[in-house]
């Protein structure tokens, strides 16, 4: 009985060094072992037979670490709007079961369940930030069911759980991503695997934000959705060459753009263009752009065609290509996109493909591919001085870009995309030469391109019909409702932008945030002048404030004030004149100013006693956010060193000088775009530290 016991005692000690290691292990015994100890005695057989039990129920009860488990759960739960509605679908069933233990039991089981979870999920979660942001949803949960306890029945909060949970299960399949519960099913332990996985939701759910490949901030930041690759295989040369030589047997007018749809070539060409609408390098080009797991990528054959660029343009529909444009009018069509991608099928070296607020552009040559958003990116065709020895030929391919889980609604944008493009074609081509009636209609093609491109361009379509959809929704929810949500949106793409900082459509961004900046200050100053009361001090703040922040502004120039560094797209231009000569922080103080201005004035403070503090707030977040990642400090750590190492060479450098020309290399930075981390020395010395003379909105 002793050797037994002392037998039993130490295979639990191996179980529980097993389990930690590799679980499979431990359902059955080595058939190795089985042979090497065949011979051993009945007594030690039972010995064996005891160990596989307590081997069997450790494994039935041990429970995995919380590291162990979000490991695994992460790999389940990347894509951030996944995780958004898991935070929306985790709470309500636990404040469904809180709730209902609520009305079957009363308060204290509630209260023993509040404090015993509570502490459970403090002591096994690891880091503060975790034990506390699950600490403070779980009160609010509680909170949450406490109140339903008092307006829900039994049966609404089943109703209630069950589309939570089925909307969890249906957040996976809209989101292409497999349930972690599904991982674990096919194990003998599932039950048990299941209770942690419940045990943990809540932490886990939370953990995952922090782990997502995007942040929830990345859905109102202005992405570039510009894309480019380059056919290069021999297959591919082939079908370009194909293609090429249909334009050159077809002998097209040079004085005017010519076109074929693909859907009326010729079977040899029309199979060349097929295998270039799949060719590799533009599934890649694509799926570096958009997760292949959640997004769908579908050809429009409807609107592919060649087109060969005309010797010259006049007044006529081939202008167009020659004025800032958007192809496409269905901008406002959310979250889906239509893309045009324009195929380089000979060498050019005189039209180039500029794109306006993207900022980058150049000549498309010899299966060179630029694709971009057809309906929403503003974009212009220059000639430059050398001319071209042939034709330009060009393919448009077209497709369809929308996340899985809308299917058919990110199909029909195709479809919308295709019928506007068929009767676009037809004005078009009747606009070419145009004469009587039709030139009339030129100048409205024209007419109409013109207005389409300055309200992207100066507004955003997106933007303007955001704004008039929540203030419909505003007069159906409160009076406040449209000045609450647009008063904060600029801060809200401020933080948004400095947190991701990559691959950002600089104009688009700058666009966005001055178009509802302005509408915030809008909002201030027409509840300033309802509410108006004369009052000296208020007026004095409002003009000095605003004053101060708009000659910080043109110090700086449009682009280094909002985040033209940052985002790497100019250097970093280090300012001494006034008012960052005089004024520390000028952009900020005045802004500051100008806000508490508004507030000043009684007639406006009681009206609206909360909305100038929560911009305050909004600025002093960003301000933090700033502080707390700050981009120039690498700046001026190399600047001193820049500064230091002239001053102490300076004795040496008119005798170094005459030894080798490098000696006279300055140590000012190259006039080129920095990178995204803006480390570079800037033009001018500070006269102050870097820090202190940022760009602030």
């Amino acid at each position: 009985r002793i050797r037994r016991h002392a037998s039993a005692s130490t295979a639990l000690s191996c179980a529980r060094n097993a389990s930690r290691t590799r679980r499979s292990r431990t359902h059955s015994f080595d058939s190795r072992s089985h042979a090497r100890d065949s011979d051993v005695s009945s007594s030690d057989s039972r010995d064996v037979t005891t160990l596989d039990r307590v081997r069997i129920n450790h494994e039935a009860i041990a429970m995995k670490s919380f590291a162990d488990t979000a490991r695994e759960f992460r790999t389940f739960h990347n894509n951030s709007f996944n995780v958004a509605l898991h935070l929306v679908t985790t709470p309500a069933c636990l404040a469904c079961v809180v709730a209902g233990i609520q009305l079957r039991f009363g308060d204290a089981w509630v209260r023993n369940i509040f404090w015993a979870y509570g502490f459970a999920v403090t002591v096994l979660t690891p880091g503060y930030g975790l034990k506390i942001s699950t600490t403070l949803v779980w009160c609010a949960i509680v909170r949450v069911a406490l109140v339903m306890a008092t307006v829900c029945d039994m049966k609404t909060l089943g109703v209630i759980f069950a589309s939570a949970y089925v909307g969890q299960e249906l957040a996976h399949l809209a989101t292409g991503e497999k349930t972690y519960q599904a991982s674990y099913m096919d194990a003998s332990n599932w039950p048990s695997l299941l209770v942690e996985h419940t045990f943990y939701l809540l932490p886990l759910c939370l953990d995952a934000v922090m782990h997502m490949r995007e942040s929830f901030l990345s859905w109102i930041i202005a992405h570039n959705y510009v894309v480019r690759a380059k056919l290069t295989s021999a297959k591919e040369k082939a079908s370009l060459k194909v293609i090429e030589n249909f334009v050159t047997d077809e002998d097209p007018d040079r004085t005017c753009t010519a076109h074929w749809w693909h859907e009326l070539l010729p079977p040899k060409e029309k199979k060349a263009f097929t295998n270039i609408v799949h060719a590799a390098p533009i599934q890649k080009m694509f799926a570096d752009r958009f997760r292949p797991d959640a997004w769908a990528v579908d050809p429009i054959y409807g609107m592919n065609e060649i087109y060969v660029a005309s010797a010259h343009h006049n007044n006529n529909s081939d202008t167009v290509f020659y004025m800032e444009h958007c192809d496409g009018p269905w901008s406002v069509y959310p979250f889906c996109f239509v893309y045009r991608c324009m195929l380089a099928v000979n060498e050019n070296v005189q039209v180039e493909t500029n794109f306006c607020h993207e900022g980058t552009g150049g000549c498309l040559s010899d299966g060179d591919i630029v694709g971009f958003d057809y309906h929403r990116e503003i974009h212009v065709i220059a000639d430059r001085p050398t001319p071209n020895k042939d034709r330009r030929v060009t393919m448009k391919l077209h497709y369809v870009v929308y996340p899985k889980c809308f299917g058919p609604f990110g199909r029909f944008l195709g479809t919308l995309a295709m019928v506007y493009n068929t009767a676009a074609r037809r004005l078009f081509l009747n606009t070419i030469r145009p004469t009587g009636f039709w030139r009339f209609m030129a100048w409205m093609v024209l007419t109409v391109t013109n207005a389409v491109f300055n309200l992207e361009k100066y507004a955003g379509l997106n933007n303007v019909m955001s704004a008039v959809a929540l203030y419909a929704i505003g007069q159906f929810i409160h009076p406040y409702f449209f000045m609450a949500v647009t008063s904060f949106t600029h801060y809200s793409m401020y933080i948004a932008t400095y947190h991701c900082r990559g691959n950002i459509n600089f104009g688009v961004f700058k666009r966005n945030v001055i178009f509802w900046k302005t509408l915030a200050l809008s909002h201030l100053g027409y509840n300033y002048y309802i509410n108006f009361e004369f009052d000296p001090i208020s007026l004095a703040m409002l003009i000095g404030g605003y004053g101060l922040s708009a000659a910080a502004a043109n110090a700086l120039g449009i682009d280094q004030t909002y985040f033209g560094v940052e985002l790497g797209k100019v250097e970093p231009n280090f300012v001494s004149c006034f008012p960052y000569n005089t004024i520390p922080h000028p952009m900020i103080i005045g802004s500051m100013v100008g806000l508490l201005g508004f507030h000043k004035m009684a007639g406006f403070r009681a009206a609206l006693p909360y909305l100038i503090p929560a911009h305050c707030a909004f600025y002093m977040v960003h301000m933090i956010q700033e502080q707390v990642n700050d981009i120039y400090a690498n700046v001026a750590d190399k600047t001193k060193m820049v500064v230091t190492k002239k001053i102490t060479s300076t004795p040496r450098k008119a005798a170094s000088a005459k030894k080798t020309p490098s000696a006279k290399a300055s140590p000012r930075t190259p006039k080129k775009t920095p990178s995204k981390s803006a480390s570079r020395t800037p033009k001018k010395t500070p006269s102050r530290t870097p820090s202190r003379n940022r760009a602030r909105r």
